[in-house]
């Protein structure tokens, strides 16, 4: 009986700790852009946070399902950007955002 209580609760422990480790795990961002100054983007996050990441050469953009650019990124533009590990600078290893609204005239 002591054994088997003993299993269970070492069962507890690790089985909590096991979420808290899990290298690799990328971290994203959500939030809508409030400045670009070159290679630097602000964005607010949609937990009303402000935070900042760099884009680098080898950052991907994804406009809906297609290929975007750099240049797409405006101020007031929605945003989903995969900052890699999350420490500090954060680095973009993608930044991906909806097409523009179309407008028709009628």
């Amino acid at each position: 009986m002591k054994r088997l209580l003993l299993a269970a609760l070492a069962f507890t422990v690790l089985a909590s700790a096991a979420p808290l480790a899990h290298p690799g795990h990328d971290h994203k961002l959500m939030g809508t852009v409030t400045a670009i100054d070159g290679n630097k983007v602000s964005i607010k996050t949609t937990e009303g946070k402000d935070a900042t990441f760099q884009v680098i050469p080898t950052t991907a953009f994804k406009r809906g399902k297609q290929k975007g650019t750099q240049t797409e990124l405006k101020v007031g533009l929605r945003v989903v950007v995969n900052v890699g590990d999350g420490k500090e600078p954060l680095k973009a290893k993608d930044v991906q955002y909806a097409e523009p609204a179309t407008t028709t005239k009628q």
